[in-house]
């Protein structure tokens, strides 16, 4: 079975700004529907799934009467459309060198939003009115991120065909408080959009899906899941945001606020043709090598840390040099997880956000996958300390810089990322090497998309793989709702997890699963 690799982009600089860390792998090219909801190549429903989907486009206004014996009732499924169609001479969207090598696979979000007004709670009327808005507000949305309407057709290209986003309305039989106390990671994952069985097979694959979850207490979750191939993580939260601000905004109000993107990236980066065009043999196959594969279950958790903490972490980590809030998190991340595996050599793969390794630097509303991947390693006879972590990482990251990004462009560019995979490959090609990814989100503005009814309370990573075989070492940061304190997603093997969660060095600087909820 073929595993497929991908990164998560969030930000552009590594000393100001986040670094972007690359994502784990998230997919295998022929998982079957019992292993993942998510992050196969074709969306389908797993057989026991709990959503009722009703085929309507229309808002079902008798709400209570849909209601079922569970916790989630589907009120409508359709395709939210560009509210202009997109021009003839668009309707092809090339698919840059940097989408090509990312899998084919969708990142999944939820966003959870309390209603801090206790009268308007989500009765008939208030639901009907929120519903409109949103979907006008997408409608306008996708006519500026015109290929994200359209669908995925092969490695070269995204078909701009107006089909719009997948978008399902649920009413939620429950509080929003009630599923944010002590989340349950497997009833989240409701809140998440997958499409019906249909029975006739769907040309392509939708870039974005969208699931919108209307709690009985006024409370809003935002499920969204996006297709990696074109969507990074600063291209995600750019669509979020401006979605957010086209429906705050009233019709009165002047929609010039809301930033058009950009589309430079196959002028940037030309496509390779040094690998196959067809399914079974994709180009971001490329990026696979031994040391990525494992075995066995795994678990996800999360651990908190406060900004007191990361200071105090930070402090420590500039002993042996400058360390942002991310490399100070996850080297300890690293430190602690590879004492387990002390007499092996470990390498961690970090993805570098390229848009400000360009001179002049792209702006953030660049659309596409803009990530390279910085390589630290750890031999296993130095002294595994913080000091020697954030060093590790720093010589990896300071490689990928404008001189490097340069090289990619032009027609020669891809016959130097293959070399450069190559090469990478080389550091990973044996079993006796221990891998780890990690991904940032910090600082991307993911978690401040404001709809009209304020910031997210919290921000759920939907990335449930507890029964996939791909590699586990992942780790993905998130800020804090509030603060600047960051949220760290790791996911290791059982095994791994139940040693790591009761690390000293872990717990004296984070909290393990703690409510989301503000106190």
């Amino acid at each position: 079975m073929m595993r497929l690799f991908g990164s998560l982009l969030a930000s552009s600089s590594p000393s100001k700004q986040p670094l972007l860390l690359l994502e784990r792998s998230v997919a295998a090219y022929l998982l079957t529907a019992n292993h993942s909801r998510f992050f196969s190549h074709q969306p389908t429903p797993i057989p026991d799934q709990k959503h009722s989907f009703l085929q309507t486009d229309e808002v079902v206004t008798d709400f209570k009467a849909k209601i079922t014996t569970n916790a989630i009732s589907v009120m409508s499924i359709t395709n939210v459309k560009p509210d202009k169609p997109t021009p003839d001479n668009l309707r092809s969207h090339k698919l840059s060198l940097l989408d090509q090598i990312h899998s084919p696979s969708y990142v999944p979000f939820v966003f959870f939003y309390q209603n801090n007004d206790n009268s308007n709670i989500n009765n008939d009327k208030t639901v009907f009115e929120r519903s409109k808005l949103m979907k006008k507000s997408l409608s306008e949305t996708l006519t500026r991120f015109y290929p994200m309407a359209g669908k995925f057709i092969d490695d070269s290209h995204i078909d701009c065909n107006d089909e719009g986003a997948y978008y399902i309305e649920t009413q939620v039989a429950g509080t929003l408080s009630s599923y944010l106390k002590k989340p349950d990671y497997r009833s989240l994952q409701e809140l998440l959009p997958m499409p019906p069985n249909l029975k006739e097979p769907m040309r392509g694959y939708y870039l974005v899906m969208i699931q919108v979850n209307f709690f009985n207490c006024g409370g809003i979750a935002i499920g969204m899941c996006n297709f990696h191939k074109l969507i990074d993580g600063g291209t995600y939260s750019t669509f979020l945001n401006s979605w957010a601000l086209a429906s705050k905004l009233s019709e009165t109000q002047d929609k010039v606020k809301i930033a058009s993107p950009s589309f430079p990236s196959s002028t940037l980066f030309s496509q390779t043709t040094q690998a196959p065009k067809y399914p079974a043999y994709p180009v971001s196959s490329l990026a696979i090598w031994s040391a990525m594969y494992k075995t066995g279950k795994s678990s996800m958790k999360r651990f908190v840390f406060s900004s007191s903490s990361i200071s105090t972490l930070k402090e420590k980590a500039n002993e042996s040099g400058s360390s942002s809030r991310v490399v100070a998190v996850i080297s300890l991340i690293w430190k602690c997880a590879m004492k387990q595996h002390a007499e092996r050599e470990s390498v961690l793969q970090i993805a570098v956000n390229l848009r400000g390794k360009f001179s002049p630097p792209l702006p953030q509303n660049t659309v596409g996958n803009f990530v390279w991947n910085a390589v630290a390693t750890s031999d296993p006879n130095q002294e595994p300390g913080l000091k020697t972590m954030v060093k590790n990482m720093n010589s990896g990251i300071v490689k990928v810089g404008t001189g490097f990004v340069e090289g990619f462009k032009g027609e020669q560019g891809p016959v130097k990322l293959v070399k450069e995979l190559k090469k990478l490959g080389e550091k990973i090609s044996s079993h006796e090497v221990e891998y780890y990814s990690a991904s940032s989100m910090c600082r991307s503005g993911i978690n401040e998309a404001d709809f009209g009814w304020g910031k997210p309370v919290w921000v759920f990573y939907g990335n449930l793989t507890e029964n996939l075989p791909l590699y586990t070492n992942a780790i993905l940061l998130m800020d804090t709702s509030e603060g600047d304190g960051i949220e760290a997603w790791v996911t290791l093997s059982r095994e791994d997890m139940e040693v790591f969660e009761c690390d000293p060095d872990i717990l004296l600087y984070a909290s393990v699963e703690p409510s989301p909820l503000p106190c």
